[in-house]
């Protein structure tokens, strides 16, 4: 059934406009000249569904993948295939997506066409994928590459996480520990001290110095601590900001080498899975770039493109750049020369994947006893400040 909207007029000449179901254009004509009503115009509803804001997580997204490229290999048409996802899919958000994808395609949009209208779920690599799937016939290879390509990608940033995952945690448990001891247990000492009387320590009294300043203006810190906090997250958020966060990351000590390894595996992986579905050298470069999750990877690919274009090797380009480690280059190189550039850029993501793997364990094994000398270092620094004053007690009491 198609939903048509007509417009028409009855014998009173009044305008009556209005929508109707039916299996034909032929079948709405004869339904309305039934009920004495003069045709002015009828045409096929393009019915649109509402998608409210919302976002689609990374996972979802490589089981709507896999999930898609099943249903089309086992020749299930593409309209019925994302019916049937929508109705298995239960975030209310992502299933109007699928089903407004859906009915665009049902209105004769190409698949391209109706998965670039949700940019901020479906990416340019994503969405240029079903392009070359839709027009080669292999469009559950494409999909499948995809399900892949974005399960590789979740696993790397998965390993980050964990990575960071205790070394935070042990921090915020720290700030907590720490937060106590100036907010409930010095002020517990400060009165033994002051009923004692004598001349404190001048350690215990910064000490004591600073729980005062805590106590006395604690909303006024958490108000400032707030308000750079967002104000941070606000700046790293401009053109600028994402500069400067950038610079740091590369620059930073182990983490700085650690970055850069995690966008060339990601630049290449993508640049890798296009270029082996026949996506031109050129548009391959561009999307890579974009979406290397690197402003400065994607300032050098927009000079390599220039020079890729005027007929220059890429590896003899990309050489130039000092982000590129020689491996790097002279992999692409043999690439190039052997044909299988695409084959040898999957190699070198593979390589760079394994670096980080080797990265992230040695970047822990120095953190774990750098963490806990810190911690042994300040909180056994307050507790010795505390007790300064009752290792020379007798002093105190004459």
């Amino acid at each position: 059934m198609t939903l048509y909207k007509y417009s028409c007029s009855d014998k009173d000449s009044k305008k009556i406009k209005g929508t109707i179901e039916a299996d034909s254009l032929e079948a709405v004509v004869k339904d309305l000249r039934s009920k004495d009503l003069t045709i002015l115009d009828i045409s096929e509803a393009k019915t649109k569904i509402k998608v409210k804001g919302g976002s689609v997580d990374s996972k979802s997204l490589e089981l709507f993948s896999r999930q898609l490229s099943s249903l089309i290999a086992a020749r299930i048409p593409i309209v019925k295939s994302l019916e049937i996802l929508a109705s298995q899919t239960e975030r209310k958000y992502f299933k109007e997506v699928i089903l407004n994808i859906q009915k665009s395609i049902e209105s004769g949009n190409t698949l391209c066409e109706s998965f670039s209208k949700y940019p901020k779920i479906f990416s340019s690599l994503f969405v240029n994928m079903i392009n070359v799937g839709e027009f080669s016939g292999n469009l559950d290879v494409m999909l499948d590459r995809l399900s892949f390509y974005i399960e590789s990608y979740n696993n790397l940033i998965k390993k980050v996480k964990s990575a960071l995952m205790y070394p935070v945690a042990v921090m915020i448990v720290a700030v907590i520990i720490v937060g106590v001891i100036f907010t409930w247990v010095i002020p517990g000492f400060k009165t033994i001290y002051t009923n004692l009387g004598g001349t404190l320590p001048i350690a215990t009294q910064i000490l004591i110095g600073i729980s005062n300043f805590i106590r006395g203006y604690f909303i006024l810190i958490l108000i400032i601590a707030a308000g750079s906090f967002f104000g941070l997250k606000s700046f790293l958020s401009t053109p600028r900001g994402i500069e400067i966060s950038e610079k740091v990351k590369l620059k930073a000590p182990i983490f700085g080498n650690l970055y850069r390894k995690i966008v060339i595996a990601r630049f290449t992986k993508t640049l890798a899975i296009l270029i082996k579905s026949g996506v031109s050298i050129l548009i391959a470069l561009d999307i890579a770039g974009k979406t290397s999750g690197s402003k400065s990877m994607e300032k050098i690919i927009d000079s390599v493109k220039v020079d890729v274009s005027r007929g220059k090797k890429l590896a003899a380009t990309i050489k130039e750049f000092d982000f590129f480690p020689a491996i790097t280059t002279n992999m692409i190189g043999i690439g190039e020369e052997g044909g299988e550039l695409g084959q040898m850029l999957e190699k070198v993501s593979d390589l760079y994947e394994k670096d980080v793997d080797n990265a992230i364990s040695g970047f822990l094994s120095l953190l774990e006893p750098f963490i806990i000398v810190f911690m042994g270092v300040v909180i056994g620094g307050i507790v010795i400040c505390l007790f300064l004053p009752i290792f020379k007690l007798h002093s105190l009491v004459k």
